[in-house]
């Protein structure tokens, strides 16, 4: 939950409470006064307490004597003042639509808090809000941290959806990365333009979290190796990845649309996704050709990977073994359904 907006809150809060403390006193020491000054019984001394501060304006209940005119003014002056000054704060708690913003705040909270193998994304910029926009077109859970927030609406504008889980605040304070849940977090995404921070925010998400994947954006080439050390899995070079595609499209030109049907977020029909081979899978040792997967869910089997060796085109030979995970090419629905057949 933002910090500061939580604060600010708080402090409406507290104005409406100071408001109402205000008014029963003032009409308790009104009643009281009354009760004093003029000898009336409780009752009335509270109604005139009440049209006092209210400043109705109905007729005496009883005759007043000079020093209860005295004592009344003297209420009509406080009266206006607090009833002022309570109505405003009122009238701005409700009117700003504070509630809202609060049970808003608590519902993300909330949110946040149920999360696990989640990925956080640190920034949301022109990057982070693309990465954002993926995953939760692929209904992947995830948490959006900006300092930010405008940043942030734009992208909840963006993404439009209801789950959108958001943390406004400093992505380099450990307790930031706390309440966004690093310690039951799957993967760090860092999309921030400075590299320095990137290294900083690894280093804090890892002694936070030594089993964290961590995938961050290097806008200078020379600054990958450093990220490597402080311990980033996977490092995404925006410069080596425009001038490969401008490159591409110089020798390649055909591939470019293909390109465009992966990698777009907006529009897209084919995904390129990853699915393992369950340890208890039934279909453990038969071989691609046995499975029939073109044939059967329409994939296409990109490569198939066990440990560090990965196979590109795989044969229709190739045994699928436990634990192998096959990259594939596809609709989503088909991809889930081949999750389903490989349980």
């Amino acid at each position: 939950m933002d910090p500061l907006m939580l604060e600010a809150f708080r402090e409406r809060v507290r104005k409406m409470v100071v408001s109402f403390l205000l008014v029963v006193t003032g009409i308790i020491v009104a009643t009281s006064g009354y009760m004093i000054i003029e000898r009336w019984d409780f009752l009335t001394s509270l109604y005139m307490a009440m049209i006092t501060f209210s400043t109705v304006g109905f007729g005496l209940p009883k005759e007043m004597s000079e020093a209860g005119y005295i004592f009344t003014i003297l209420m009509i002056m406080g009266g206006i003042s607090i009833f002022v000054y309570a109505v405003s704060n009122f009238a701005a708690f409700f009117m700003d639509g504070d509630i809202k913003k609060y049970m808003t705040l608590k519902k993300v909270s909330k949110m946040i808090e149920n999360m696990s193998d989640h990925c956080i994304i640190v920034g949301g910029g022109k990057v982070g809000k693309y990465v954002a926009l993926r995953l939760s077109n692929r209904k992947h859970p995830y948490v959006l941290i900006d300092s930010n927030q405008e940043v942030v609406e734009n992208v909840k504008e963006l993404i439009n959806d209801k789950h959108f889980a958001y943390i406004v605040g400093d992505a380099t304070s450990e307790e930031t990365l706390i309440k966004a849940g690093v310690f039951k977090a799957k993967t760090l995404v860092l999309t921030l333009p400075d590299d320095s921070l990137n290294v900083y925010i690894t280093l804090m998400a890892k002694s936070l979290n030594y089993k964290l994947k961590i995938i961050s954006k290097a806008s200078d080439v020379e600054a990958i190796k450093r990220l490597g050390y402080a311990g980033v899995d996977n490092i995404v070079s925006s410069t080596e990845m425009v001038g490969s595609r401008m490159a591409l499209l110089v020798t390649n030109p055909g591939v470019s649309p293909i390109m465009d049907a992966l990698y777009r977020a907006t529009g897209m029909t084919l995904e390129m996704d990853e699915v393992f081979v369950d340890v208890q899978s039934s279909v453990a040792g038969k071989t691609l050709s046995d499975l029939k997967i073109p044939q059967k869910v329409g994939l296409i089997v990109i490569a198939a990977q066990k440990g560090e060796e990965m196979i590109f085109n795989p044969v229709g030979s190739t045994v699928v073994e436990k634990g192998m995970r096959l990259i594939v090419l596809g609709k989503k629905e088909q991809i889930e359904e081949l999750k389903k057949i490989l349980k």
